[in-house]
């Protein structure tokens, strides 16, 4: 009998598994001797500490993106490396481990930074990365490195500083300029680089590359020192951070360091000293404060431009729940405005007597009924109104409106109030001749704001005042009164909507607080503004201001 036997699902996974892992780690390696391989051939102190070396920042960026199970690809690379350099294999295993070890270090250290990210697009990951991986974590491979070689007749006694030193100074710069550049780059980018930037970051390449040959290449004698040549660079580095962020930031210092190497290898440009080995020490610590200080701006920029996307995050969150809240408060006072009318047109009708006659209590009843619905309705009301108005559905219609007309029609609409407050009413007729652009409709709305606000807050015996006049271009409509007055504190606020100078259950004074809110939208919305002026217990002016109009 023939049988076939399907291969486990599970196996085939793994194997593929343990190949992409077998080919991660050959790359560390491969990269890694290559990299190394180039640096030592640059005047490497006792034939194996040199000053630039990139292996470092390599190490440090495959740990952080791949993970702790990367390290076999940086042990074996350095120990290759060590070994085609000339290192008995027991030195060059000592060298293998602290590289391994300052490279899982180094990335233990800055995963333990609270939120920490690879983009190192905060001034927190920066410094992070800057103190603990480039400054601290290569003592490590220093200290283990010149050890080896000490042991292994290597290095003399008398070489051993000096070896420590360029060891610890090409380590340090490979982590400043290699690893953010491996890293910024691996992260996907939080906005595309849309096509007219390209041609923006063409001509920064270009103006790098120029500025390179000039100050690195050509013997110019500007005066103020050598290295004062080589802070030509700096407008353009600032360019790539501030238009390009943390990725322009770090790419332009690389691309600096790399003209400026090659020069310095040719023995050209502001940092050649009587050896190559001065020479390169000047260079590195010239770009190891450039990649730093760059690194730090290049955060600044990022996360200013995180700000800017946070905001807008929030503003646009906000504004919808804005909407949603003013479409709840609309359905929800239209709702409400339906039983309101139901009890109002049945009250009339137990007032009529058209269900029987009221005896004298049973008709006050109906008239307190009344008289609360109207004052429930006339909430609702300024809520639905309010809630237009957040919406964007208040419509404006601004036209030429004789002042006059519109003030002389509201003593009748005010007079049971004024009545029952026992307040005083003086209209100060103005000129006929006064005519201001505005919607008519939101106008008297306005005004019977303010005045009602002048009513509530009246005591009994006062005096509520209005006039009108023209200055120029602009209407002034103002409402006086004798009440209680606004605290200075507290003047600044009473165009928000829902504040109320008293708070709780037992405010004195009945209201939402949205009458004022309403009247100012209205008022700037025809193109004008509404001010107070008052003080505690000597009453208070509101001045509406509007536009002067003509009649056709």
């Amino acid at each position: 009998m023939l049988t076939t036997e399907q291969p486990d699902a599970l196996s085939i996974r793994s194997d593929s598994i343990n190949a992409a892992y077998f080919a991660q780690v050959a790359g560390v390696a491969t990269v890694y001797v290559l990299a190394a391989r180039a640096g030592l051939t640059l005047d490497a102190v006792s034939g194996f500490a040199s000053l630039v070396w990139a292996p470092t920042g390599i190490a440090l960026a495959a740990v952080l993106l791949a993970g702790g199970r990367i390290w076999p690809g940086v042990f074996i690379g350095a120990l290759v490396a060590n070994v085609i350099t000339g290192a008995p294999v027991l030195a060059a295993a000592g060298i293998a481990a602290g590289n391994t070890l300052e490279a899982g270090v180094g990335a233990y250290a800055l995963r333990r930074v609270p939120g920490f990210r690879l983009e190192l697009d905060s001034l927190r990951d920066v410094f992070a990365l800057i103190v603990l991986a480039a400054l601290l974590s290569t003592m490590i491979s220093a200290t283990i490195g010149v050890a080896s070689l000490y042991f292994a007749g290597l290095t003399p006694q008398a070489n051993v500083a000096v070896t420590w030193r360029t060891w610890w100074t090409g380590d340090a710069i490979g982590a400043i300029l290699v690893a953010p550049l491996i890293l910024v780059w691996a992260a996907p980018p939080r906005t595309p680089l849309l096509s007219r930037r390209l041609g923006e970051a063409a001509i920064l390449v270009l103006g790098l590359l120029v500025a390179g040959l000039i100050v690195l290449t050509l013997s110019v004698s500007w005066g103020g020192g050598p290295l004062s040549h080589a802070y030509v660079f700096f407008p353009l580095l600032m360019w790539a951070a501030i238009r390009f962020g943390q990725r322009g930031a770090i790419t332009a210092t690389v691309l600096v360091s790399a003209i400026a190497m090659a020069a310095t290898v040719l023995g050209r440009g502001p940092f050649i000293q009587p050896t190559l080995h001065g020479s390169l020490l000047a260079l590195q610590t010239f770009m190891g404060i450039t990649g730093a200080t760059f690194l730090v701006l290049g955060a600044s920029i990022s996360e200013r431009e995180r700000s800017r996307e946070q905001l807008r995050a929030a503003r646009d969150i906000a504004r919808e729940a804005n909407r949603a809240k003013a479409e709840f408060l609309a359905v929800m006072s239209h709702e409400l405005r339906t039983p309101l009318n139901a009890i109002a047109g049945y009250a009339e009708l137990l007032s009529l007597g058209l269900s029987g006659p009221l005896n004298q209590k049973q008709g006050d009843a109906v008239v307190r009924i009344r008289t609360n619905q109207q004052h429930l309705l006339a909430l609702i009301d300024d809520v639905l109104s309010f809630a237009r108005i957040e919406a964007g559905n208040t419509p404006i219609k601004p036209e030429p409106v004789p002042v006059c007309e519109a003030l002389d029609s509201l003593e009748a609409l005010l007079r049971p109030d004024l009545v029952r407050e026992e307040l005083t009413y003086v209209w100060n007729r103005c000129d006929a001749s006064l005519v201001a652009q505005a919607d008519p409709i939101k106008l008297r709305q306005i005004l019977l704001n303010v005045l009602g606000n002048a009513i509530k807050f009246t005591p009994a015996g006062g005096r509520i005042e209005l006039s009108a006049s023209q200055s120029g271009d602009r209407i002034s409509i103002c409402v006086s009164d004798t009440g209680i007055g606004i605290p200075a504190e507290k003047i600044d606020r009473v165009f928000d909507p829902f504040f109320q100078a008293q708070s709780g259950t037992t405010r004195e004074y009945p209201g939402v607080g949205l009458g004022l809110t309403i009247s100012r939208d209205f008022a700037r919305a025809m193109g004008g503004d509404i001010h107070i002026e008052s003080a505690p217990k000597e009453g208070c002016t509101v001045t509406i201001d509007l536009s002067s109009a003509v009649l056709e």
